[in-house]
């Protein structure tokens, strides 16, 4: 029977790309280090290894599963750990977290299960669907997505990619490279092999080379009640559990084991300095003096890093500025050919009628333009960090720290409402004001041609009564629609005006915290390796004054100290291998 039709309980999460071996041996790895690093002093180091070993303990693969409305989000979701989450994706409108638990919780926004695809490390997020009519909402599931290490775009069967599903999509890769789209609803559309070749179609046209796989959440339910294995590998959702599996969680073991490769290498790098240089000094000791020289042009190099004079202060500082400047006028650039078009529809008829429809597309069209700020924002940011951290350093080979901007959480909830307009004229109201045009044009006419003896009331007066009377009716029906329309235009502007607010004060927090992060992080590894020169120029400077019956005992205890790292060295770069294909 197919693994994703019975889940046993797990009691110990394992990780079957990183055997558990190898994670031990990581963990002794890290734990020898950081007592070597302890021993040298080297606090900063230290808590480089301490966050290194958080991450190795808890590895998990966070994967976003989202999409529109109706297209059965929360029903994939549910179909690769095999449990009904639709309950709490119904009841809220927050993402639901999918995590490993020995036992079921009941469900909340948090959601535990005792599931192998779980307990393998994979941390599903169910996203709330969106649409046009919940533009926040659309904004606040994007801020899922840099935080994820995969996508699940769900659509279905009914229809092949729009033009905007394909703007999300491109959206969604660019915060997020690993993307899997999944057409769901195969069992219910019998098109659907049409339908997954159009969508193929668009995302070549869009360039996005992404793996498209068609399922049912539906059959694979049917499946596992039934027993039937057959129906099951026709759902594709053991095809979908086994690509992530195989692509997802195997990836991101591999970047797991070379971000420990990386920090075991940069902290034997820093301890081996001053334990080098201590060396050198007590093998040739009237090196010393240019040794010492040698150490202090290192000093003075790394401490200027330290400076807000270094080159890369000025880079950030200058690039943050440019880019938040950049941000808020792509905001208002967007905004403002939104306005044109809203005005243009507006003074094309009026807009009473038909308000409610206008402001559901003008809630859509903000929330395309402030999704596709953000998404500006984040890939401008990365480029940012790499632009500082080629200043940092000539060969810019120093880490660059992971920005997500993602705290967007409602960011358009705070704006006021569409305001609503003045409804148009009813039935009563156009007689009356008929009547009242007729009224007049009957008395003027009758009591002119009552001077030529005809009654107040003849066919002239009534003529003109009907003449003026409907005259009366155009020009006050024109008179009320261009009032409606200069109020239209009057709410559009005051709520993009709140728009610009809110969100530019998000992005601006948002960005501002882009810059903290860039500077704390280049500061920390200036202040890591002024800590190491200046510990290599301190150990050189006390090598140099050591008494020669010394001089062995302590060249000897470092040769065992050097050795040890560079075993740790070679021990941390044998785990490129032991990653099973």
């Amino acid at each position: 029977m197919n693994a994703t039709l019975e889940s046993p309980a797990v009691t110990t999460p394992s990780r079957p790309n990183l055997p558990a071996e190898t994670t031990a041996s990581m963990a002794a790895l890290l734990a020898q280090l950081a007592a070597l690093t302890r021993t040298a002093g080297r606090g900063d180091l230290l808590s480089r290894l301490s966050h290194t070993e958080s991450r190795l303990a808890d590895p998990r693969t966070r994967v976003v599963v989202l999409g529109l409305t109706d297209k059965g989000v929360s029903s994939v979701a549910g179909a690769l750990v095999d449990a009904d989450v639709s309950a709490a994706a119904q009841s809220r409108h927050e993402p639901v977290v999918v995590e490993y638990g020995p036992v079921a919780s009941d469900p909340d926004a948090t959601v535990t299960l005792p599931h192998d695809l779980l307990a393998e490390g994979l941390v599903l997020v169910d996203a709330p669907g969106f649409s046009g009519h919940a533009p926040a909402r659309a904004a606040d599931t994007l801020a899922l997505v840099p935080t994820a290490d995969a996508v699940l775009f769900v659509s279905d069967a009914s229809q092949e990619y729009t033009e905007p599903e394909i703007a999300l999509l491109t959206q969604v890769h660019t915060l997020c490279p690993r993307v899997i789209c999944v057409v769901n609803k195969i069992d219910f559309y019998p098109r659907w092999a049409d339908i997954q070749k159009a969508n193929r179609t668009h995302l070549q046209n869009a360039d996005l080379p992404l793996p498209l796989l068609p399922v049912s959440a539906l059959m694979h339910a049917d499946a596992r009640e039934t027993g039937d294995d057959a129906l099951d590998v026709e759902s594709g959702i053991p095809q979908l559990v086994d690509y992530l599996r195989k692509q997802v969680v195997a990836q991101a073991d591999v970047v797991l084991r070379n971000a420990v490769i990386a920090d075991v290498r940069t902290v034997t790098d820093h301890l081996s300095l001053s334990l080098s240089a201590e060396l050198d000094a007590l093998h040739d000791p009237q090196r010393g003096a240019a040794l010492l020289e040698q150490m202090t042009h290192a000093r003075a190099a790394a401490d200027q890093l330290r400076q807000r004079s270094a080159n890369w202060q000025y880079t950030l500082a200058d690039g943050a500025i440019e880019l938040m400047t950049d941000i808020e006028h792509d905001l208002r650039h967007r905004l403002r050919t939104v306005i044109r078009a809203a005005e243009e529809d507006i003074g094309r008829s009026d807009p009473a009628p038909r308000w409610e429809e206008f402001g559901s597309w003008l809630d859509g069209e903000i929330a395309t333009c402030v999704r596709e700020n953000f998404v500006m924002a984040h890939t401008r940011s990365q480029a940012l960090a790499l632009s500082v951290a080629g200043r940092f350093a000539e060969d810019g080979k120093v880490p660059v720290p992971t920005l997500r901007i993602d705290n967007v959480d409602h960011v358009l909830e705070p704006v006021n409402t569409l305001e609503s307009l003045e409804s148009a004229q009813g039935f009563t109201q156009r007689v009356l004001s008929s009547m009242r045009g007729s009224y007049g044009g009957v008395l003027m006419v009758g009591l002119v041609t009552s001077l030529a003896g005809l009654a107040l009331v003849n066919p002239f007066s009534i003529g003109a009564g009907v003449l003026l009377g409907a005259n009366t009716y155009r020009e006050d029906r024109k008179a009320r629609t261009a009032r409606r329309q200069a109020e239209a235009k009057v709410a559009v502007s005051r709520l993009m005006d709140d728009v610009i607010f809110q969100v530019g004060k998000e992005s601006k927090q948002r960005l501002r915290e882009v810059q903290r992060v860039l500077r704390d992080h280049f500061t920390d590894l200036a202040t890591e390796m002024l800590r190491s020169v200046d510990d290599s120029l301190r150990a050189a400077a006390d090598a140099s004054k050591m008494h020669e019956d010394h001089r062995a005992t302590r060249s000897a205890q470092i040769r065992r100290e050097l050795d040890t790292l560079r075993q740790i060295r070679l021990q941390a770069a044998g785990f490129a291998g032991q990653v099973s294909a």
